[in-house]
């Protein structure tokens, strides 16, 4: 209690409140202060205000308070009477009682940092107070990556008892988890960007809670080792640990922490490895003819229950592969109806198995479980999972097992997904009927295709129908969206993005499947297209107010930044709808940078420069095309390949795979653009109908693509 006077008194800690206090204030605006635009403007929340001020806050103040507790520990050394107090009192208790202190101020500090933010909340905004989200925001993101770098600060000078090592070694602690993709390193704040206002806390919540348990571990693990090496009576470190490890409480406290710690990270639940990208090729001389989905959702455990039959025709296979994901447990596997045991390959989800030399293939799976996601992708780009508001899996969550054969000329696929009644499941293809039993809806699908990618969309939607030439768009949004999207007349787009691709493409490709638009939570930024259904991320739709104004600013722009945002925004859109054309429509044969994101990034772009014009087109998107594809032209490592023997693997293999995504997204369209400048705009329009019209529902390669529109590579290369 006199530690907590005396601090008081110092005035220092004071000043470290108010200033917490002020970040915490200032934070409740950082999304509008990152580097990504994508944030800018979203609608404040109880849910975005609290996080976003706890995760700035965390990220500022854990600095803060480390260097205090560090300047605590170090006053004695500095003042030269650690010898002095050590002979006459327990220099451990001291220890122990400052940090304490420390922590006392720090839940205090949370406390009026909190209340400041509600204030600001409830006096400047008007929104209404959801305690929950102060709660989980400040109670285990700011409060506790404030008490992990007390600990681990005074672990480090415990251990060191240098006051420049300890804070050099803590900052590099810092700098690796701020730029950690791994959440479970990630220990200032979070690796989230924001809380979904679609979906709420859920499908992340368990991931955060379990970061925060690891490090629990880990920081205590630092500070006990830093206790057992702490210096006694003047002693060198070796004969201080001599000393102090008679302490058989102590030792037995730091054994647990690291058994702890690494039972912890070993052992995680909820995500796996993030995946090698080793190439593993297809099977020529097997082909998916059909895909039969039986799949039950449990959406409070988020859990899933699948039953899945495929048809296969074999021409002289005697073994096959699957992709599965590591969170479904196979309960049985049939292949024609014999079980059949598999084999795990090693260090990959995938699993092989051996089948018969029959022609006709049935296999049978039966699996559950809960879906896990990549470890680098959580909270930012998660392609499945399933909670108790929304459920969103991507094919390449492999939730439905993949084969890795080659495709039919058109897959049957047909099965249904029983979901909580409510739910409204986005179904793939045809919905044939809802069927009603118990407390949940089982929505039959059935549509044919080239590819096998099934996706699961569902959450609490409202749906409205758009027509346009004699079919129905089928639009899907969150209700408390509902303003946004009237106000800034996103249906419209719609509209007249459909209207545009018919009339600059062709047809849609499908009279028989109405295209689906649906909006799912940011936690996968971005959008995605299969099929006949596209998804984009809710920030597209739900941004603040002031962006009203916008809608009416294409002629005469008066708010660049706003109107910026808002072009991106409907290109996302555009751009996920263009695949419809080029990818669905016509199966783009990839060899890079031929791509349908290529196609599909012209088409969108195309699409933006007559809805906004070209000051809006060239700033927004074709000049930071062009960047990129110049910056990563001239970089040294893409310059001179023989020079990448030297670097890290996982830097080489990133590096491969950022050109990649350069070439497909941004050095593709300006190529095509190149061309369109060559020919004119009419001619190249013209024998862009003429391809799409030609190659519908077939396979189109780089060069077919070129031959028919009699441009070569060398023509619309960019310099």
């Amino acid at each position: 209690m006199n530690e907590i006077k005396y601090m008081f008194k110092s005035k220092i800690i004071i000043i470290l409140i108010l200033i917490t206090c002020i970040i915490l204030a200032i934070g409740v605006n950082s999304l509008n202060m990152t580097n990504d635009f994508k944030l800018f403007y979203l609608k404040r929340t109880s849910s975005t205000i609290s996080f976003n001020s706890a995760k700035f806050g965390a990220e500022i103040c854990s600095m803060l308070f480390a260097l205090f507790t560090a300047l605590t520990l170090d006053k004695d050394k500095k003042n030269k009477s650690k010898s002095i107090i050590e002979s006459n009192l327990n220099y451990l208790s001291i220890v122990k009682i400052r940090i304490i202190s420390i922590v006392f101020y720090a839940v205090l500090t949370t406390i009026m940092g909190m209340a400041m933010v509600m204030i600001v909340q409830k006096v400047k905004y008007g929104i209404p107070i959801d305690i929950y989200y102060y709660l989980f925001s400040y109670g285990l993101i700011f409060f506790l990556t404030i008490l992990f770098s007390v600990l681990i600060i005074s672990g480090l000078y415990l251990l060191t008892e240098s006051l420049d090592m300890s804070i050099i070694t803590f900052g590099l602690l810092f700098i690796k988890s701020l730029t950690s993709n791994n959440y479970l390193l990630n220990w200032i704040g979070t690796n989230m960007d924001v809380v979904s206002d679609f979906t709420g806390i859920g499908p992340v919540s368990k991931t955060i809670i379990y970061n925060r348990l690891l490090w629990f571990f880990i920081s205590m693990s630092v500070f006990f080792i830093g206790l057992l090496f702490r210096r006694r009576y003047e002693s060198k470190i070796w004969k201080s640990f001599l000393i102090n490890i008679k302490n058989k409480g102590l030792l037995i406290l730091t054994i647990f922490s690291l058994l702890g710690s690494s039972f912890a990270y070993a052992k995680e639940p909820y995500t796996s490895e993030p995946a090698n990208n080793v190439e593993v090729h297809s099977n020529e001389n097997v082909y998916l003819k059909g895909v039969y989905p039986e799949v039950d959702f449990n959406t409070k455990r988020g859990e899933m229950n699948a039953h899945v039959l495929y048809d296969f025709i074999n021409k002289g296979s005697e073994t096959m592969k699957f992709y599965i994901n590591d969170g479904l447990k196979i309960n049985f596997l049939r292949v024609n109806g014999e079980k059949t045991k598999y084999k795990r390959v090693k260090n990959e989800n995938i699993i092989e198995i051996p089948i018969p030399s029959e022609e006709k293939i049935k296999i049978e799976f039966s699996y559950k479980g809960k879906v896990k996601c990549d470890r680098d992708g959580v909270g930012r780009s998660m392609p499945g999972y399933i909670s108790k508001d929304s459920i969103y899996l991507l094919e390449v969550s492999n939730w439905i097992f993949r084969p890795i054969v080659q495709k039919g000329d058109l897959i049957d696929i047909s099965g249904y997904l029983s979901v909580p009644k409510d739910l409204t499941v986005v179904t793939p293809g045809k919905l044939v009927s809802v069927e009603s039993k118990g407390d949940k809806n089982k929505w039959i699908f059935e549509y044919s295709s080239h590819t096998a990618d099934i996706g699961a969309f569902a959450g609490k939607y409202k749906k409205t129908e758009i027509n346009v030439e004699n079919m129905t768009v089928e639009f899907y949004y969150a209700p408390k969206h509902e303003e946004y999207v009237k106000n800034m007349k996103i249906e419209e787009h719609i509209k007249n993005m459909m209207k545009y691709y018919i009339e600059n493409i062709g047809e849609y490709y499908s009279k028989k499947y109405p295209l689906k638009i649906a909006e799912v939570s940011i936690y996968k930024r971005g959008g995605h297209s299969s099929e006949n259904v596209i998804t984009f991320s809710e920030n597209s739709v739900n941004r603040e107010e002031s962006m009203y104004s916008v809608e009416n600013e294409k002629e005469q722009i008066n708010d660049f930044g706003r109107v910026s945002v808002y072009a991106d925004d409907i290109q996302l859109i555009a751009h996920e709808m263009a695949h419809q054309w080029w990818g669905t429509g016509v199966n783009i044969i990839e060899n890079s940078p031929w791509s349908s994101e290529g196609l599909a990034n012209y088409s969108s772009y195309k699409y933006i420069q007559k809805e906004f014009g070209d000051m809006i087109s060239s700033n927004v998107f074709l000049s930071p095309w062009k960047n990129r594809v110049a910056e990563l032209k001239n970089y040294y490592y893409i310059k001179n390949k023989d020079m990448r023997d030297k670097l890290n693997p996982k830097f080489i293999k990133s590096l491969e795979m950022e050109n990649k995504q350069t070439e497909l997204y941004y050095l593709m369209p300006l190529e095509l653009l190149k061309g369109e400048e060559i020919q004119g705009e009419k001619v190249f329009s013209e024998g862009i109908k003429r391809v799409y019209k030609k190659y519908l529902l077939k396979n189109l390669t780089y060069n077919e693509f070129l031959k028919e529109m009699n441009l070569t590579k060398e023509a619309i290369e960019v310099e």
